[in-house]
Protein backbone atom coordinates (compact mmCIF):
# COMPACT_ATOMS: atom_id res chain seq x y z
CA UNK A 1 0.00 0.00 0.00
CA UNK A 2 2.50 2.47 0.99
CA UNK A 3 4.31 1.90 -2.40
CA UNK A 4 1.31 1.97 -3.89
CA UNK A 5 1.25 5.68 -2.60
CA UNK A 6 4.46 6.15 -3.79
CA UNK A 7 3.65 5.62 -7.19
CA UNK A 8 0.43 8.10 -7.32
CA UNK A 9 2.55 10.25 -5.24
CA UNK A 10 5.17 10.33 -8.35
CA UNK A 11 2.18 10.17 -10.79
CA UNK A 12 0.69 13.20 -9.27
CA UNK A 13 4.51 15.02 -9.27
CA UNK A 14 5.12 14.58 -12.96
CA UNK A 15 1.34 14.57 -14.20
CA UNK A 16 -0.66 16.10 -11.10
CA UNK A 17 0.97 19.53 -12.25
CA UNK A 18 -1.11 19.25 -15.53
CA UNK A 19 -3.94 18.22 -14.16
CA UNK A 20 -4.38 20.79 -11.60
CA UNK A 21 -3.36 23.36 -13.90
CA UNK A 22 -5.90 22.29 -16.41
CA UNK A 23 -8.88 21.96 -13.55
CA UNK A 24 -7.69 25.18 -12.04
CA UNK A 25 -7.17 27.37 -15.42
CA UNK A 26 -9.85 25.88 -17.58
CA UNK A 27 -13.00 24.69 -16.20
CA UNK A 28 -15.43 24.97 -19.00
CA UNK A 29 -14.74 21.29 -20.08
CA UNK A 30 -16.46 20.66 -16.96
CA UNK A 31 -19.76 22.06 -18.18
CA UNK A 32 -23.00 20.08 -18.74
CA UNK A 33 -24.91 21.45 -21.29
CA UNK A 34 -28.90 21.65 -19.30
CA UNK A 35 -31.44 20.81 -21.42
CA UNK A 36 -31.47 18.77 -24.81
CA UNK A 37 -32.65 21.39 -26.55
CA UNK A 38 -30.45 23.85 -25.67
CA UNK A 39 -27.61 21.21 -26.05
CA UNK A 40 -28.20 20.66 -29.64
CA UNK A 41 -27.48 24.48 -30.23
CA UNK A 42 -24.93 24.39 -28.25
CA UNK A 43 -26.10 26.47 -25.54
CA UNK A 44 -27.45 29.39 -27.39
CA UNK A 45 -30.87 29.82 -26.15
CA UNK A 46 -30.64 33.34 -23.98
CA UNK A 47 -32.51 35.85 -26.27
CA UNK A 48 -35.07 32.51 -27.12
CA UNK A 49 -35.76 30.22 -24.40
CA UNK A 50 -39.29 29.74 -23.34
CA UNK A 51 -39.26 26.40 -21.87
CA UNK A 52 -38.17 25.30 -18.60
CA UNK A 53 -34.85 25.27 -19.36
CA UNK A 54 -35.26 29.10 -19.41
CA UNK A 55 -34.26 29.22 -15.37
CA UNK A 56 -30.42 28.38 -16.49
CA UNK A 57 -30.77 30.47 -19.44
CA UNK A 58 -32.72 33.39 -18.86
CA UNK A 59 -35.53 33.64 -16.54
CA UNK A 60 -37.76 36.21 -18.35
CA UNK A 61 -38.29 33.27 -20.73
CA UNK A 62 -40.53 31.69 -18.38
CA UNK A 63 -43.33 34.26 -19.28
CA UNK A 64 -43.55 32.44 -22.37
CA UNK A 65 -45.01 29.09 -21.02
CA UNK A 66 -48.22 30.96 -20.09
CA UNK A 67 -50.83 28.95 -18.13
CA UNK A 68 -49.87 25.62 -19.45
CA UNK A 69 -47.48 23.60 -17.06
CA UNK A 70 -44.30 21.79 -18.18
CA UNK A 71 -42.49 18.97 -17.26
CA UNK A 72 -39.16 17.46 -18.09
CA UNK A 73 -36.80 14.91 -17.63
CA UNK A 74 -33.32 15.00 -19.00
CA UNK A 75 -30.69 11.65 -18.76
CA UNK A 76 -27.44 12.51 -20.69
CA UNK A 77 -23.46 12.17 -20.58
CA UNK A 78 -21.30 13.87 -18.02
CA UNK A 79 -17.74 14.76 -18.17
CA UNK A 80 -15.58 13.38 -15.80
CA UNK A 81 -11.40 13.63 -15.47
CA UNK A 82 -9.88 10.82 -14.94
CA UNK A 83 -7.68 10.21 -11.49
CA UNK A 84 -3.64 10.49 -11.64
CA UNK A 85 -4.07 6.20 -10.88
CA UNK A 86 -6.33 5.93 -13.81
CA UNK A 87 -4.44 8.38 -16.43
CA UNK A 88 -1.98 7.26 -19.16
CA UNK A 89 0.47 9.87 -20.14
CA UNK A 90 -0.11 10.37 -23.99
CA UNK A 91 -3.64 9.06 -23.19
CA UNK A 92 -7.06 10.50 -22.78
CA UNK A 93 -7.41 12.73 -19.54
CA UNK A 94 -11.61 13.35 -19.72
CA UNK A 95 -14.21 10.31 -19.45
CA UNK A 96 -17.77 10.50 -19.11
CA UNK A 97 -20.42 9.09 -17.30
CA UNK A 98 -24.30 8.76 -17.31
CA UNK A 99 -26.71 10.93 -14.90
CA UNK A 100 -29.81 12.92 -14.67
CA UNK A 101 -29.01 16.18 -16.06
CA UNK A 102 -32.03 18.08 -15.74
CA UNK A 103 -35.39 17.63 -14.00
CA UNK A 104 -37.95 20.75 -13.93
CA UNK A 105 -41.42 22.12 -13.48
CA UNK A 106 -42.52 25.01 -15.14
CA UNK A 107 -45.82 26.98 -15.78
CA UNK A 108 -47.84 29.94 -15.21
CA UNK A 109 -44.62 31.75 -15.57
CA UNK A 110 -43.29 30.13 -12.15
CA UNK A 111 -40.67 27.24 -12.14
CA UNK A 112 -38.89 24.51 -10.45
CA UNK A 113 -35.71 22.65 -11.55
CA UNK A 114 -33.04 20.50 -10.24
CA UNK A 115 -29.71 19.61 -12.48
CA UNK A 116 -25.94 19.25 -12.04
CA UNK A 117 -24.15 21.92 -14.14
CA UNK A 118 -20.68 21.04 -12.97
CA UNK A 119 -18.50 18.36 -12.06
CA UNK A 120 -14.85 19.33 -11.43
CA UNK A 121 -11.84 17.60 -10.84
CA UNK A 122 -8.49 19.13 -9.59
CA UNK A 123 -5.30 18.24 -7.92
CA UNK A 124 -3.68 20.54 -5.41
CA UNK A 125 -1.04 20.72 -2.43
CA UNK A 126 -1.80 21.97 0.91
CA UNK A 127 0.06 22.33 4.02
CA UNK A 128 -1.83 19.73 6.87
CA UNK A 129 -0.18 20.13 10.23
CA UNK A 130 3.37 21.41 8.89
CA UNK A 131 3.78 19.47 6.24
CA UNK A 132 2.54 19.04 2.70
CA UNK A 133 0.08 16.69 1.02
CA UNK A 134 -1.00 16.39 -2.55
CA UNK A 135 -4.52 16.09 -3.09
CA UNK A 136 -6.84 15.05 -5.88
CA UNK A 137 -10.31 16.87 -5.09
CA UNK A 138 -13.22 15.96 -6.98
CA UNK A 139 -16.37 18.79 -6.92
CA UNK A 140 -19.91 17.91 -7.85
CA UNK A 141 -22.07 21.40 -7.87
CA UNK A 142 -26.04 20.67 -7.88
CA UNK A 143 -28.32 23.59 -8.20
CA UNK A 144 -32.03 23.47 -6.47
CA UNK A 145 -33.67 26.91 -8.87
CA UNK A 146 -37.14 28.79 -8.74
CA UNK A 147 -37.93 31.28 -11.23
CA UNK A 148 -40.39 33.21 -11.84
CA UNK A 149 -41.17 35.41 -15.27
CA UNK A 150 -43.76 37.77 -16.11
CA UNK A 151 -44.08 40.36 -19.06
CA UNK A 152 -43.47 43.77 -19.00
CA UNK A 153 -45.10 44.86 -21.71
CA UNK A 154 -46.43 42.73 -24.89
CA UNK A 155 -43.13 42.36 -26.13
CA UNK A 156 -40.79 42.87 -23.35
CA UNK A 157 -40.39 40.03 -20.52
CA UNK A 158 -38.40 40.09 -17.27
CA UNK A 159 -37.62 37.49 -15.03
CA UNK A 160 -35.24 35.94 -11.89
CA UNK A 161 -34.19 32.79 -10.02
CA UNK A 162 -33.23 31.98 -6.74
CA UNK A 163 -30.45 28.97 -6.33
CA UNK A 164 -29.84 26.95 -3.65
CA UNK A 165 -26.41 25.81 -4.75
CA UNK A 166 -24.43 22.68 -3.12
CA UNK A 167 -21.26 22.03 -3.28
CA UNK A 168 -19.48 18.13 -2.34
CA UNK A 169 -16.02 17.85 -2.51
CA UNK A 170 -14.04 14.41 -2.19
CA UNK A 171 -10.87 14.91 -1.09
CA UNK A 172 -8.70 12.24 -1.72
CA UNK A 173 -4.57 12.90 -0.37
CA UNK A 174 -2.38 11.13 -2.37
CA UNK A 175 0.12 10.64 0.68
CA UNK A 176 -2.29 8.68 2.23
CA UNK A 177 -5.65 7.95 3.48
CA UNK A 178 -5.29 10.06 6.70
CA UNK A 179 -6.48 13.29 5.04
CA UNK A 180 -9.01 11.75 3.23
CA UNK A 181 -12.29 13.55 3.69
CA UNK A 182 -15.93 14.06 2.04
CA UNK A 183 -17.10 18.21 2.17
CA UNK A 184 -20.46 19.59 1.89
CA UNK A 185 -21.61 23.11 1.60
CA UNK A 186 -24.42 25.15 0.64
CA UNK A 187 -24.37 28.64 -1.18
CA UNK A 188 -27.29 30.56 -2.31
CA UNK A 189 -27.22 32.56 -6.02
CA UNK A 190 -29.84 34.31 -8.07
CA UNK A 191 -30.00 35.03 -11.80
CA UNK A 192 -31.89 37.64 -13.63
CA UNK A 193 -32.61 38.36 -17.11
CA UNK A 194 -34.48 40.35 -19.98
CA UNK A 195 -35.80 39.51 -23.05
CA UNK A 196 -37.66 40.51 -26.16
CA UNK A 197 -39.11 40.63 -29.69
CA UNK A 198 -39.56 42.94 -32.40
CA UNK A 199 -41.44 41.87 -35.15
CA UNK A 200 -40.12 42.67 -38.60
CA UNK A 201 -43.40 43.05 -40.55
CA UNK A 202 -43.68 46.70 -42.00
CA UNK A 203 -39.71 45.60 -43.19
CA UNK A 204 -40.35 42.29 -44.33
CA UNK A 205 -42.51 39.69 -44.76
CA UNK A 206 -44.71 38.39 -42.33
CA UNK A 207 -43.64 36.56 -39.38
CA UNK A 208 -39.99 37.83 -39.57
CA UNK A 209 -38.99 38.60 -35.83
CA UNK A 210 -36.08 39.98 -33.99
CA UNK A 211 -35.64 38.57 -30.41
CA UNK A 212 -32.80 39.68 -27.54
CA UNK A 213 -31.86 38.84 -24.20
CA UNK A 214 -29.63 39.24 -21.54
CA UNK A 215 -28.85 37.45 -18.26
CA UNK A 216 -26.57 37.32 -15.15
CA UNK A 217 -25.89 35.02 -12.98
CA UNK A 218 -24.25 35.04 -9.50
CA UNK A 219 -20.98 32.94 -8.80
CA UNK A 220 -20.02 31.64 -5.65
CA UNK A 221 -16.69 31.42 -4.56
CA UNK A 222 -14.06 28.64 -4.68
CA UNK A 223 -13.25 27.66 -0.84
CA UNK A 224 -15.40 25.34 1.41
CA UNK A 225 -14.86 25.21 5.27
CA UNK A 226 -13.60 21.98 6.90
CA UNK A 227 -12.47 21.82 10.81
CA UNK A 228 -11.10 18.61 10.46
CA UNK A 229 -8.39 18.31 8.08
CA UNK A 230 -7.46 20.91 5.70
CA UNK A 231 -8.69 24.20 7.52
CA UNK A 232 -10.31 26.46 4.68
CA UNK A 233 -9.36 24.24 1.65
CA UNK A 234 -8.86 26.89 -1.38
CA UNK A 235 -8.95 26.33 -5.46
CA UNK A 236 -12.14 24.11 -5.15
CA UNK A 237 -13.89 25.64 -7.83
CA UNK A 238 -17.72 27.30 -7.43
CA UNK A 239 -19.90 28.34 -9.82
CA UNK A 240 -19.06 30.84 -12.05
CA UNK A 241 -20.17 34.54 -12.80
CA UNK A 242 -21.86 35.15 -16.03
CA UNK A 243 -22.91 37.74 -17.84
CA UNK A 244 -24.78 36.47 -21.03
CA UNK A 245 -26.05 38.51 -23.92
CA UNK A 246 -27.40 37.23 -27.38
CA UNK A 247 -29.70 37.87 -30.15
CA UNK A 248 -32.24 35.46 -32.57
CA UNK A 249 -34.07 36.24 -36.16
CA UNK A 250 -36.83 33.84 -36.93
CA UNK A 251 -38.58 33.54 -40.43
CA UNK A 252 -40.84 31.09 -41.91
CA UNK A 253 -39.39 29.07 -45.08
CA UNK A 254 -41.08 28.31 -48.55
CA UNK A 255 -43.59 25.38 -47.95
CA UNK A 256 -41.37 22.04 -49.65
CA UNK A 257 -43.86 19.32 -50.50
CA UNK A 258 -46.47 20.71 -48.62
CA UNK A 259 -44.31 21.23 -45.64
CA UNK A 260 -44.44 24.37 -43.94
CA UNK A 261 -41.31 25.60 -41.82
CA UNK A 262 -40.02 27.89 -39.58
CA UNK A 263 -36.29 29.01 -38.97
CA UNK A 264 -34.75 30.55 -35.65
CA UNK A 265 -30.81 31.39 -35.71
CA UNK A 266 -29.71 32.04 -32.58
CA UNK A 267 -26.16 33.86 -31.45
CA UNK A 268 -24.72 34.24 -28.07
CA UNK A 269 -22.10 35.52 -26.11
CA UNK A 270 -20.96 34.20 -22.45
CA UNK A 271 -18.53 36.19 -20.40
CA UNK A 272 -18.11 33.91 -17.34
CA UNK A 273 -15.36 34.65 -13.82
CA UNK A 274 -14.08 31.88 -11.37
CA UNK A 275 -13.80 33.44 -8.61
CA UNK A 276 -10.60 33.10 -6.40
CA UNK A 277 -9.24 30.19 -8.08
CA UNK A 278 -5.65 28.90 -6.60
CA UNK A 279 -2.49 29.65 -8.65
CA UNK A 280 -1.41 26.28 -9.17
CA UNK A 281 1.63 27.57 -11.58
CA UNK A 282 2.70 31.29 -10.66
CA UNK A 283 4.24 32.19 -7.35
CA UNK A 284 3.43 31.40 -3.68
CA UNK A 285 0.21 29.92 -5.07
CA UNK A 286 -1.42 33.49 -5.16
CA UNK A 287 -5.38 33.25 -6.01
CA UNK A 288 -6.69 35.22 -9.32
CA UNK A 289 -9.67 34.72 -11.48
CA UNK A 290 -10.11 32.94 -14.24
CA UNK A 291 -12.02 34.78 -17.28
CA UNK A 292 -13.59 32.47 -20.06
CA UNK A 293 -15.43 34.03 -23.12
CA UNK A 294 -17.82 31.69 -25.15
CA UNK A 295 -19.04 32.54 -28.69
CA UNK A 296 -21.74 30.09 -29.35
CA UNK A 297 -24.49 29.83 -32.10
CA UNK A 298 -27.12 27.77 -32.82
CA UNK A 299 -29.95 26.89 -35.59
CA UNK A 300 -33.39 25.51 -35.31
CA UNK A 301 -35.37 23.97 -37.99
CA UNK A 302 -39.19 23.43 -37.56
CA UNK A 303 -41.19 21.31 -39.70
CA UNK A 304 -44.75 20.84 -39.75
CA UNK A 305 -45.52 17.36 -42.07
CA UNK A 306 -49.35 16.17 -42.31
CA UNK A 307 -49.05 13.12 -40.69
CA UNK A 308 -48.39 15.10 -37.64
CA UNK A 309 -51.57 16.74 -37.15
CA UNK A 310 -51.07 17.90 -33.69
CA UNK A 311 -47.43 18.38 -33.54
CA UNK A 312 -43.83 18.83 -35.62
CA UNK A 313 -40.17 17.73 -35.68
CA UNK A 314 -37.64 19.42 -35.25
CA UNK A 315 -33.56 19.69 -36.66
CA UNK A 316 -31.23 21.73 -34.61
CA UNK A 317 -27.37 22.08 -34.68
CA UNK A 318 -24.79 24.81 -33.46
CA UNK A 319 -21.75 25.45 -32.67
CA UNK A 320 -19.36 27.25 -30.13
CA UNK A 321 -15.83 28.46 -29.32
CA UNK A 322 -14.55 29.05 -25.79
CA UNK A 323 -11.33 31.09 -25.06
CA UNK A 324 -9.87 31.55 -21.97
CA UNK A 325 -7.86 34.75 -20.61
CA UNK A 326 -4.80 34.77 -19.27
CA UNK A 327 -3.14 32.03 -20.73
CA UNK A 328 -0.06 34.23 -21.90
CA UNK A 329 0.70 35.16 -18.64
CA UNK A 330 1.95 33.10 -15.44
CA UNK A 331 -1.05 30.94 -14.93
CA UNK A 332 -0.35 28.92 -17.91
CA UNK A 333 -3.18 26.56 -19.00
CA UNK A 334 -3.56 23.34 -20.27
CA UNK A 335 -6.15 24.01 -22.42
CA UNK A 336 -5.63 26.90 -24.93
CA UNK A 337 -9.43 26.63 -25.84
CA UNK A 338 -12.20 24.93 -26.40
CA UNK A 339 -14.52 24.05 -29.69
CA UNK A 340 -17.97 22.43 -29.88
CA UNK A 341 -19.94 21.26 -32.57
CA UNK A 342 -23.43 19.62 -31.72
CA UNK A 343 -26.63 17.98 -32.95
CA UNK A 344 -30.21 16.86 -32.34
CA UNK A 345 -33.94 16.03 -33.14
CA UNK A 346 -36.99 15.75 -31.79
CA UNK A 347 -40.68 15.60 -32.37
CA UNK A 348 -43.65 17.02 -30.89
CA UNK A 349 -46.76 15.12 -30.75
CA UNK A 350 -49.88 16.51 -28.79
CA UNK A 351 -48.80 17.08 -25.75
CA UNK A 352 -45.45 15.27 -25.43
CA UNK A 353 -42.23 16.19 -26.89
CA UNK A 354 -39.23 14.28 -27.59
CA UNK A 355 -35.67 15.67 -28.08
CA UNK A 356 -32.10 13.91 -28.58
CA UNK A 357 -29.04 16.03 -28.97
CA UNK A 358 -25.02 14.92 -29.52
CA UNK A 359 -22.31 17.17 -28.43
CA UNK A 360 -18.73 16.90 -29.68
CA UNK A 361 -16.35 19.02 -27.75
CA UNK A 362 -12.44 19.37 -29.26
CA UNK A 363 -10.06 19.79 -26.15
CA UNK A 364 -7.11 21.82 -27.83
CA UNK A 365 -4.47 21.27 -25.63
CA UNK A 366 -1.06 23.80 -24.69
CA UNK A 367 1.53 21.71 -26.56
CA UNK A 368 3.80 22.27 -23.68
CA UNK A 369 1.76 19.72 -21.98
CA UNK A 370 4.02 16.66 -23.92
CA UNK A 371 2.18 14.20 -21.80
CA UNK A 372 -1.29 15.18 -22.86
CA UNK A 373 -2.68 15.21 -26.45
CA UNK A 374 -5.78 16.87 -27.70
CA UNK A 375 -9.32 15.25 -26.91
CA UNK A 376 -12.42 14.80 -28.70
CA UNK A 377 -15.44 14.02 -26.37
CA UNK A 378 -18.66 12.83 -27.51
CA UNK A 379 -21.61 13.85 -25.09
CA UNK A 380 -25.02 12.60 -25.91
CA UNK A 381 -28.76 13.46 -23.89
CA UNK A 382 -32.44 12.33 -24.33
CA UNK A 383 -34.89 14.38 -23.10
CA UNK A 384 -38.83 14.08 -22.49
CA UNK A 385 -41.21 16.95 -21.57
CA UNK A 386 -45.33 16.75 -21.18
CA UNK A 387 -47.38 19.61 -20.81
CA UNK A 388 -50.32 19.42 -19.15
Amino acid sequence: MKNLNKTLLATSVAVGSVLGTSSAFSLEQFFNVPGTRAMAMSGAFVATAGDSTAMWYNPAGLAKLGNSIDFTLEQGDIVEEKTAAEFVPGGDLYDTDSDIKYLAVAGGGMGLAYFKPYRFFNTATYNVSGSTATAEIETELSELKYGYGANLTENLRWGGTIDLISKEADINDLNGSANDDDISQLDFGFSLGLQGDVALDDMVAKGHKFSYGIMYRSGTDSEVEDDITLGKVKGVPGRPEAMNYGFGYSAPLPVVLNVPMFITFNYEIDNLVYEDILNAVGAANAQSDLEETKNAWGIELQLFPGFLQNGSLFVRFGGAEIEIDGVDDQRATFVDDIEVASFGVGIKYGKWVFDYAKETRDLKVNPTFVNLRDQELDLSAISVSYAF
